[in-house]
C-alpha cells in the first residue's frame, strides 16, 4: 500500500472520507519506508474515531505534526530507544498536584522522577518548586556528553563517543526538520564536534561540550541515577512520577512497572503515571495511593483541553492495549456525545481560537492554521492560557458533570482538571 492509498483508506474507515484536501495532502509526507510511523497513525486515527473526534476538529497543525514530525520522534528513528524528549515548564501543573493533593499521607517529602529526560529541565523546575523536597530524577539516557552547537541545539553522546539523541533549540516542525531532514548526518556532524571541541574546549558561548553534565545540576536536594523502571536500587519514595514515558510500552510492562513502583514507595505515598505536552497541556494520569502493600488507583485525571488538543499527546499510543488511552478516550467520547455541553464548549472555544489566531477554523469549518506571527516558544503559553480560560469559564466543572450523569464520581481536584474514581489493585 503507498501512502495515498493508506491516507485515503485512514480518511474512509475512521473520518467517513470527510478529512480536508489540505489535512490530506500533508499527510501524503508519511515515510513509505516506516511501517512503524503507519502502524502509529493509524492507531491515532482509531482513537481519535472511538473519542468522537469530527474531522473538521482536526487542524492542520495536527496533520503538519502527523506528516513530517511523528517519523522523527517515534523510537524507530533512535534505533528503538525512547527519546528523551523535554520541554520546559512541561510539568509545572503536576508540580502544584503534588504539592497540594489531599491523598499524600507519607510523612517524608521525596520524589523519583524516573524518566527525566534531558537536560532534566522539568526535574529541575520540580526539585525549585518543592524547594523543601529531596528530588531524584532517574533516566537511561543521562549521556556522558552535552554538546552544543553554534545555534544551540543540542545532542547527547555516549561513553564512545555515539549520538544517542538530539533535539533543536526551539522545539517546533520547523527546526526539528532542519535537524532531521538527514538523522545521519547530524549525528555525525555532532560526533565530529566533539572530537573538536575535546581538543579545543570553549568555555564560552557556542559551540559548547560538556563532560558527564548531570553532575552540574545535583546539589544537596537533588541528585540523579543512570537507569530506567526496575534497573536502579533506589530508597523508598514518598511519590514517584513517571510521565511520557509508559505510552511506549505494553500492558505487561506497565503491570510490572506498577509492581516495581509498589515496591519502592513509602506506605501512603503516591504514584503518578501519565503523559502530557508543553506547559501542562492534554495532561493525564492516574493516581496511585500505598496502602498496606498495595497500591491502590484512586483517580484518573485529565485536562480540559484533551476533549479537543492542539497537538496529538492525547492519542500517542504505540500499543494497542494502552489501558490509559482506553479510560482517557472513553470519557472525551461522553462528553463529546453531550451536545448542550459541546454547543456551548464550540462557541466559547472557536472564538478563542480565532482571537488568539491558533488554528481557527476556515470558511468550511475546518481548524486551519497557526498565525504565521506566533513564535514556537509562544504557541503551547498560549495554548495553556486557551485551557485557564476555559477552566476559569467554568468548563471543566461541566464536564465533570456530565460524566457524574453519565454515572460516574467525578470531581474537579486541586488543579484544575477533571477527575474520576475508578477502582483496581497492584501489589509489592
Amino acid at each position: 500500500m503507498n501512502t495515498s492509498e493508506f491516507v485515503k483508506e485512514l480518511n474512509n474507515q475512521f473520518f467517513n472520507g470527510e478529512l480536508s484536501t489540505q489535512f490530506q495532502d500533508k499527510l501524503q509526507q508519511l515515510p513509505i519506508d516506516r511501517p512503524d510511523v503507519f502502524a502509529f497513525v493509524q492507531k491515532m486515527f482509531a482513537l481519535m474515531n472511538k473519542s468522537g473526534m469530527p474531522a473538521k476538529d482536526l487542524s492542520l497543525l495536527h496533520a503538519d505534526i502527523m506528516g513530517t514530525l511523528l517519523a522523527r520522534i517515534l523510537p524507530g528513528a533512535w534505533e528503538g530507544r525512547v527519546p528523551p524528549i523535554t520541554v520546559h515548564g512541561r510539568h509545572s501543573v503536576i508540580d502544584q498536584y503534588i504539592k497540594k493533593n489531599h491523598w499524600n499521607s507519607s510523612e517524608g517529602k521525596s520524589l523519583l522522577d524516573i524518566g527525566c529526560g534531558f537536560p532534566p529541565v522539568t526535574t529541575i523546575e520540580s526539585a525549585n518548586f518543592l524547594s523543601d523536597w529531596k528530588v531524584t530524577g532517574a533516566d537511561p539516557s543521562l549521556p556522558a556528553y552535552l554538546i552544543y552547537d553554534e545555534e544551540e541545539n543540542y545532542a547527547t553522546l555516549d561513553e564512545n563517543k555515539s549520538t544517542v539523541y538530539f533535539q533543536p533549540a526551539i522545539p517546533s516542525i520547523e527546526y526539528w526538520n532542519k535537524l532531521l531532514n538527514n538523522s545521519t548526518a547530524t549525528k555525525k556532524r555532532f560526533e565530529n564536534l566533539l572530537e573538536e571541541l575535546l581538543n579545543h574546549p570553549n568555555n564560552e558561548g557556542f559551540p559548547r561540550l560538556e563532560i558527564h553534565p548531570i553532575k552540574k545540576y545535583e546539589t544537596e536536594k537533588l541528585s540523579f541515577i543512570k537507569g530506567g523502571i526496575g534497573q536502579i536500587d533506589i530508597e523508598t519514595k514518598d511519590v514517584i512520577r513517571c510521565f511520557n514515558v509508559l505510552y511506549y510500552f505494553d500492558n505487561n510492562f506497565l503491570e510490572n512497572a506498577l509492581k516495581w513502583f509498589a515496591e519502592n514507595t513509602n506506605e501512603g505515598g503516591i504514584v503518578l503515571i501519565g503523559g502530557d505536552w508543553a506547559a501542562s497541556t492534554e495532561c493525564y494520569y492516574n493516581i496511585y495511593k500505598k496502602n498496606d502493600i498495595q497500591l491502590i488507583n484512586k483517580e484518573f485525571a485529565f485536562s480540559l483541553d484533551c476533549i479537543c488538543p492542539l497537538s496529538i499527546v492525547t492519542w500517542y499510543a504505540v500499543h494497542d492495549d494502552d489501558r490509559q488511552k482506553a479510560e482517557l478516550v472513553k470519557y472525551i467520547s461522553i462528553i463529546r456525545k453531550d451536545k448542550y455541553f459541546m454547543d456551548e464548549f464550540y462557541t466559547f472555544h472557536d472564538a478563542q481560537r480565532l482571537k488568539y489566531k491558533i488554528c481557527p477554523r476556515d470558511k468550511e469549518g475546518y481548524y486551519g492554521v497557526i498565525d504565521p506571527s506566533i513564535k514556537p516558544q509562544e504557541l503551547w503559553a498560549l495554548g495553556s492560557k486557551l485551557l485557564t480560560e476555559l477552566n476559569d469559564a467554568g468548563f471543566n466543572q461541566k464536564a465533570a458533570d456530565v460524566l457524574r450523569n453519565a454515572g460516574f464520581r467525578t470531581r474537579v481536584n486541586e488543579v484544575g482538571h477533571i477527575a474520576v474514581e475508578p477502582s483496581s489493585t497492584f501489589s509489592s
